[in-house]
């Protein structure tokens, strides 16, 4: 059997777009769009959770530089939140606009999970891209943001607030025998002519065969790191087996152990890293 480089599974692009949300986080989720050819779907989180708090009496907010705790305005955050809406859209359109595949935006008010449920499908990526200030990072929402899609049908991209690099090969993380990291990372290879490193983090059977295989009939470079499975816990290995790639992306399937080392990934190469979603049970 001749296995061949396919072209991902992946349709559609989402973002998902808070008052704290900046053009580059748009412009990077534009370049991977046209990068796999995706359409691109901007969600403005219009959390209503925030809204209920704000009408709790006694509720207060923190306002850095001198402002203190101060009581919360119902009629304030409803107003900051429709501008902020409205700038994300039009930064939204200036950039996807320079895009050939389909762009939509839309507002969602709704708690997060609810949203992210009823708008992504299996062949979505939903990107999460952490904010650049600490207090945007520990924020409610952006935690809100993180569990929704993690519980969604959809891979999760993570992406760092400051990337480390924009090429540089793509690198699958391998947790057992002909995992689809493999294939899904071979395909945005491809698309990006980059070369292709499969770190082993299992033991036992390798996938030599199907390495073989898309590398003569994809035409990838690729190279093969046998880690073992104390990559995926030990930190200094992790470091010794990563550091010498250069990489652009680390593709990974989202197991229950991944939820904790995918961002760990992410904070320590600073380079995006995918999350594919789980495979359905047979």
């Amino acid at each position: 059997m001749t296995v061949t480089v396919r072209s991902h599974s992946f349709k559609r692009l989402i973002i998902g777009l808070s008052p704290g949300s900046t053009g580059q986080t748009t412009g990077m989720a534009a370049d991977l769009a046209r990068l796999l050819q995706l359409e691109m779907l901007g969600l403005f989180l219009d959390d209503t959770n925030l809204r209920n708090l704000a009408a709790i009496p006694f509720a207060r907010e923190f306002r850095p530089f001198g402002g203190g705790w101060r009581p919360m305005s119902a009629d304030k955050i409803e107003h900051e939140l429709d501008v902020a809406a409205r700038n994300a859209e039009r930064a939204f359109a200036q950039v996807a606009g320079r895009l050939a595949a389909r762009h939509q935006f839309e507002v969602l008010r709704g708690p997060i999970g609810e949203a992210l449920a009823a708008h992504s499908q299996t062949n979505d990526i939903i990107m999460i891209v952490e904010p650049v200030s600490a207090g945007d990072r520990a924020s409610q929402q952006f935690s809100w943001l993180t569990e929704a899609a993690f519980r969604s049908s959809a891979a999760v991209l993570l992406v760092p607030a400051r990337i480390a690099r924009n090429t540089g090969p793509v690198v699958a993380i391998a947790t057992r025998p002909g995992d689809p990291s493999i294939r899904t990372a071979a395909g945005i290879a491809s698309a990006a002519k980059e070369a292709l490193v499969v770190v082993q983090a299992h033991e036992g059977e390798a996938d030599d065969e199907l390495l073989r295989e898309l590398s003569v009939s994809g035409g990838l470079a690729i190279r093969v790191s046998r880690a073992g499975q104390a990559v995926l816990s030990n930190p200094d290995v992790r470091r010794n087996a990563m550091e010498q790639f250069f990489e652009r992306l680390i593709v990974l399937s989202r197991t229950t152990a991944a939820h904790e080392f995918g961002p760990a990934l992410v904070a320590a190469r600073h380079v995006p890293v995918l999350m594919l979603a789980p495979e359905p049970k047979s």
